[in-house]
């Protein structure tokens, strides 16, 4: 267990610019008050929590923030629980727990007062409706708004000295080395997740003009899979205006680890037809075609870099994920690029 606001450096860590309820969350499991309880809900009474957390990172839609919050809350007391804890309790005679209780005490308080987003985080999370809590195992809304008022109270009438073993410097060391390590093991996770929802594909299908009004949508190919490149059936288009080509968007159908990373909708629209919205117009277009393969959630990817197409996203009303490294055996990184941001679209 490491302490309210060490669990906080975490998630600004993954998620800097998070949502207050991803923030929450990352607390959240501590609001379970009674200890033998908390350690069923951490998995401690588990031989194996690494099994435990994975089967739990199944279960858990990255696009849900509060539930990204409580994942990453028992991941990381985990490794604190190996890393910290442990061999905090080797050098430790006799009873450890209340020099330990101490030592995290002045951890989170020295964190609180020396982090200068703490203090409003906490007051913006203090402020939130508590209607808007996802659920935390072991615990009611009422105990997890309690931790929330009386923690940040505690914290702001208490300014104390650093730990002398949990130091900053050892506090910052295990953030960045476990903060790295679980963006990995979650992205791998994430990809596990996506891959297991469901797609019905048996073979193209046909459709009625595709159209708002404005724009169209003519489908100039079907592209079977090819298993071997692993690649999945494709849909092209050419985006049209007045009967004039104006760009073309693509919709791939099914789920892989590469499409994790290059999306199952890619666009481009012609350079004298920008600015009119065209990307995402074209995107809901495509809407009746994802149903019918029975997909309800797809990714949309697109380099870091790329405000038009980030914009294009934001716009859909689909969500970032994360900005994920590429894999060196993409063909994306091998096009040069490194990073990619992951936005997920639900068109349920």
């Amino acid at each position: 267990m490491a302490g309210l606001m060490l669990h906080l450096l975490m998630a600004h860590k993954i998620k800097p610019k998070g949502s207050i309820l991803f923030y929450i969350g990352s607390i959240a499991p501590d609001a379970v008050s009674n200890w033998k309880d908390k350690d069923i809900t951490h998995f401690r009474n588990l031989t194996d929590r690494n099994e435990a957390l994975a089967n739990l990172a199944l279960q858990t839609s990255p696009s849900d923030d509060f539930t990204e919050g409580v994942l990453l809350h028992l991941y990381m007391d985990w490794r604190w629980d190996t890393l910290a804890r442990d061999e905090f309790i080797k050098k430790i005679d006799g009873d450890w727990f209340i020099k330990y209780r101490k030592e995290l005490s002045l951890s989170s308080s020295y964190a609180f007062h020396n982090a200068d987003w703490a203090k409003n985080l906490w007051e913006q999370m203090e402020l939130l409706d508590s209607s808007e809590y996802g659920k935390t195992p072991g615990a009611t809304v009422e105990e997890l708004k309690d931790l929330i008022c009386r923690n940040n109270k505690w914290h702001n009438d208490n300014n104390m000295e650093p730990s002398t073993y949990f130091t900053p410097e050892f506090i910052e060391k295990f953030i960045n080395q476990v903060g790295d390590e679980y963006t990995q093991w979650r992205t791998q996770r994430e990809i596990e997740y996506y891959n297991s929802l469901p797609v019905d594909f048996v073979d193209f299908i046909d459709f009625e003009k595709l159209s708002d009004g404005e724009i169209e949508l003519f489908c100039v190919a079907k592209k079977p899979a090819i298993p071997e490149k692993k690649w999945v059936p494709a849909y092209d288009f050419e985006i049209r205006k007045n009967n004039n080509r104006a760009g073309r968007i693509n919709l791939r159908i099914g789920y892989t680890d590469g499409l994790y990373y290059g999306g199952h909708i890619g666009y481009s629209v012609d350079e004298q037809h920008r600015g009119h919205g065209y990307a995402e117009k074209a995107c809901r277009l495509l809407t009746p075609i994802i149903k019918a393969h029975g997909m309800n959630k797809v990714l949309i990817t697109n380099n870091h870099t790329n405000i038009a197409s980030k914009r294009t996203c934001e716009k859909l009303g689909a969500k970032l994920i994360r900005i994920a490294p590429i894999p060196e055996w993409h063909d994306l990184y091998k096009d040069g690029q490194r990073f990619e941001n992951i936005f997920e679209w639900s068109v349920d």
